[in-house]
């Protein structure tokens, strides 16, 4: 992430959002070249997507690390029920792929996105779309939880800011060493169960969600 700031200098009139590519509701798992995304699609609408996914997740997931599944269940019992999982890990629960590759292209500083939001085109971030999330499940039971505040346009909570070395995590090779690292090293909280969760993430928001962060699910 950059911590440049926006600048709206130089612009003129009203600007139309970023278009972006079709939406689809098919695909479960995309390997490009430096990271793995996770997709789930509920059937209250939205989509639910795990970003920088590793083994420890996708076997968390019951799904195969090395030979990940490119589609989704056809099943939309399946399907939700992988939803609930994927939240588990701290996917985040997008309105629509839209919103989501619109953020993203906000995070890039795309200069179609940022002048949406300069110019109100386009909801600026909410706090639980731009929160950084580690989640962990210890096999003594209970769970792991750790966020943090990014500098998605601006930077809300500035004693609490995604760490400069937080890509250590992927060194873990179980859940219990990321619980470990979470817990000396980032500030991880401790809950007995899921419920107790009241954090900014949506890890047990299956339970209440039904409306988007800035509009509807789109279905």
């Amino acid at each position: 992430m950059s911590t440049i700031e926006p600048t709206a200098q130089g612009r003129t009139g009203p600007t139309c959002p970023p278009q972006y590519s079709p939406y689809d509701s098919t695909r479960r798992t995309v390997v490009n070249d430096i990271e793995v995304y996770v997709f789930a699609w509920p059937s209250r609408g939205g989509v639910i997507i795990l970003e920088h996914a590793e083994a420890l997740d996708l076997e968390f997931l019951s799904l195969d690390p090395l030979d990940p599944p490119a589609k989704r269940f056809d099943s939309q019992r399946d399907e939700d029920a992988l939803c609930r999982r994927l939240l588990l890990l701290g996917a985040k629960w997008w309105d629509s792929e839209a919103r989501w590759r619109f953020i993203k292209a906000a995070d890039e500083l795309d200069d179609s996105a940022i002048a949406a939001l300069e110019e109100e085109a386009e909801p600026a971030p909410t706090t639980r779309e731009r929160r950084w999330v580690s989640v962990c499940w210890p096999t003594e039971g209970g769970l792991w939880v750790s966020e943090f505040d990014t500098n998605l346009w601006g930077i809300e909570e500035g004693h609490n800011v995604i760490p400069s070395d937080a890509t250590r995590l992927r060194l873990s090779r179980t859940m219990d060493e990321r619980c470990q690292v979470l817990k000396d090293r980032f500030n991880g909280k401790f809950y007995k169960d899921v419920s107790e969760y009241k954090g900014h993430a949506f890890i047990n928001s299956w339970d209440w969600k039904d409306a988007g962060e800035v509009g509807p699910l789109v279905k």
